[in-house]
């Protein structure tokens, strides 16, 4: 997998945090909502006979149910020992209690009651019990072990989590690099089947070392770098996109036996009330925005099409290319939420991650945020050669959809200003005829 948490992956509309540094800069809340996180925070110090001194915010997530937030905690203990945790704090209950979850009635603003929220210190994540046992190299070799992987760690780094989702734990050993991917329990094994067919259908996905039934697969690394570390010397663009769509056609044939990810151009209205949410001040451009981006899906999907296999998630944080000739693919990751969907999906993310990444570095580096508008018009350009008369318009909505999402959460020195950039790019894609 990855060689450390990138800032790509902050650029995805599923948001990771940075282990273990947060965000520097504090929360800024409404006080009467500060004041609520900081009693929650408090219990939490509590319950560790600590002292809470201040805390700031790693995380803010989209969920169904509101937001689900991660904290930094500076701690002191009773001797002026001092520590630092992270707390997460997620609305409603997760379906895997657990005693490492504290549920915490807090007041309800919608209704005047109160609700039931569940707070975990990492790595003590209910969805992902195995992630407790993979962050020191002692329990990892005991795992390493029981997959039949010889060899003792050297070192054990978390390189990326999603909270409640997933996490990628790189393993440093003596003869070799590899990965753990920990993932809910019931889904290990359908994602180990998933690499050994798409890697016996001649996809450059990593190797398969192992799995085991509480969520942990085991996969060998991939040779070359990450195309987000590469692209502003990806020289030769249409080599590399050539690739990529070659990338896409052997995706299209291996026969998959699930369905691909719902699009996100599903859930366009959630996107559009959590963004409305975000810049209340211009709700009615992001309607308007949002009334554009409907009609453009429903203008595509008046047009019939084969679905075929896809990646689901497909951005160039998932390539990894040759340093040497950084426009050959040299393989593709996370092939997870790969099955049978719109080829369109895959196009329009890709675009929209390419936008959202130049947009995160044009102010601190605007070379490599030019080539990244660059590659992401020249990918554009070319939906409309699609066999499928409404592939261009379908990839557009789709694209703005995304868009919308990376709008939540920009990472910029302005938020503010990074989402209307983000809603306006989005207009701009949707308003080409």
């Amino acid at each position: 997998m990855g060689t450390g948490l990138s800032e790509f992956e902050f650029l995805t509309h599923t948001h990771y945090c940075t282990l273990p540094s947060p965000r520097s800069t504090p929360i800024s809340e409404p006080s009467a909502a500060a004041d609520g996180v900081r009693a929650i925070l408090d219990s939490v110090a509590a319950s560790l006979q600590r002292t809470l001194v201040s805390y700031s915010e790693s995380i803010s997530e989209p969920t169904d149910h509101g937001y689900l937030r991660g904290y930094q905690l500076e701690l002191a203990a009773s001797d002026g020992g001092a520590e630092r945790r992270l707390v997460f704090v997620e609305p409603g209950l997760p379906s895997a209690l657990s005693s490492d979850v504290l549920t915490v009635a807090v007041n309800s603003p919608d209704n005047g009651g109160t609700e039931l929220v569940a707070v975990w210190l990492y790595p003590s994540d209910p969805a992902l019990p195995a992630l407790r046992t993979v962050t020191d190299v002692a329990s990892t070799a005991a795992v390493l072990g029981s997959l039949g992987i010889d060899g003792s760690p050297g070192s054990v780094n978390v390189v990326s989590y999603r909270p409640g989702r997933r996490a990628v734990v790189r393993v440093d050993m003596e003869s070799q690099r590899l990965f753990l991917k920990i993932v809910e329990p019931g889904k290990a094994e359908s994602i180990s089947e998933r690499h050994e067919l798409f890697r016996s259908s001649g996809l450059p996905v990593p190797r398969l070392l192992g799995w085991s039934a509480d969520g942990v697969v085991a996969m060998s690394g991939l040779p070359g770098i990450e195309a987000q570390y590469a692209v502003a010397t990806i020289v030769d663009q249409t080599a590399f996109l050539d690739q990529l769509e070659f990338l896409c056609s052997l995706l299209e044939v291996v026969p998959a036996v699930n369905t691909a990810r719902p699009s996100l151009f599903n859930r366009l209205d959630w996107y559009l009330d959590r963004l409305t949410e975000r810049l209340a001040g211009d709700a009615g451009r992001v309607a308007e925005v949002g009334q554009a981006i409907a009609a453009k899906g429903m203008e595509g999907r008046e047009f019939e099409f084969t679905p075929v296999t896809i990646h689901g998630d497909l951005h160039l944080g998932q390539l990894f290319v040759d340093p040497e000739s950084p426009s050959e693919i040299a393989g593709i990751l996370d092939i997870d939420t790969a099955g049978v969907g719109d080829p369109a999906d895959d196009a329009g993310a890709f675009y929209a991650h390419l936008v959202a990444l130049a947009e995160s570095l044009e102010e601190r580096d605007p070379a490599t945020a030019s080539e990244c508008f660059r590659l992401a018009e020249a990918w554009s350009a070319r939906w409309r050669r699609n066999r499928n008369a409404g592939f261009d318009a379908r990839a557009r909505a789709i694209a703005a959809t995304h868009l919308l999402g990376h709008a939540l959460q920009p990472r910029a020195a302005d938020p503010t200003a990074a989402s209307r950039r983000l809603l306006e790019r989005a207009a701009t894609l949707v308003s080409a005829p």
